[in-house]
């Protein structure tokens, strides 16, 4: 599980089990720890793992799950979940901290990180290779060797920078 930024969190399945038995995190800036506020799934967690919980085990976490296939069924599917999932991430931020996880953590939950970065304003290139650096640093690697940790889709990348690259261009 790696910290993105302020409450973002990104993950791999296993991640995505701790957050669901309730694993506490300090939320930021106030730095109290807390279960997270919401947990979004976009991999069928309950086929990685014979721990895969019927709901949160915490009152306080919702559970989002989206299970797409990584790049498989194209941008459409992947589009269609981030008019889901960006604004149900961003309603969780408010309350506290929240995890984005699919499978290894490479691809699907990297790619839906960016998109919310892009709804912050930054270009979609630079959000990807700010996660890439975040993860990086978080595993202790040196500058150069962290591209290698993300490896998103190219049906999800397209599907960003038509998203964002056009709204960058507008002045959004």
């Amino acid at each position: 599980m790696w910290l993105i930024r302020e409450r973002l969190y990104l993950g791999d399945y296993r991640s995505g089990e701790q957050a669901l038995a309730g694993v506490e995190h300090p939320v930021l800036p106030e730095g109290g720890p807390a279960p997270f506020a919401g947990v979004v799934s976009l991999c069928e967690l309950s086929s990685l793992t014979e721990d895969c919980p019927d709901s949160p085990a915490h009152e306080y976490t919702e559970w989002l799950q989206l299970p797409i296939l990584d790049g498989g069924n194209g941008e459409q599917e992947f589009e269609d979940a981030l008019t889901v999932a960006i604004p149900f991430v961003q309603r969780h931020l408010k309350r506290g901290n929240v995890l984005i996880h699919c499978a290894a953590g490479m691809s699907r939950s990297v790619s839906l990180i960016a998109a919310l970065l892009c709804e912050e304003g930054c270009d979609v290139e630079e959000a990807y290779a700010n996660i890439a650096r975040t993860k990086g640093r978080a595993l202790a690697l040196g500058d150069g060797q962290h591209a290698h940790l993300i490896s998103p889709a190219p049906e999800f990348q397209a599907c960003l920078r038509r998203l964002y690259q056009a709204a960058s261009a507008s002045g959004r």
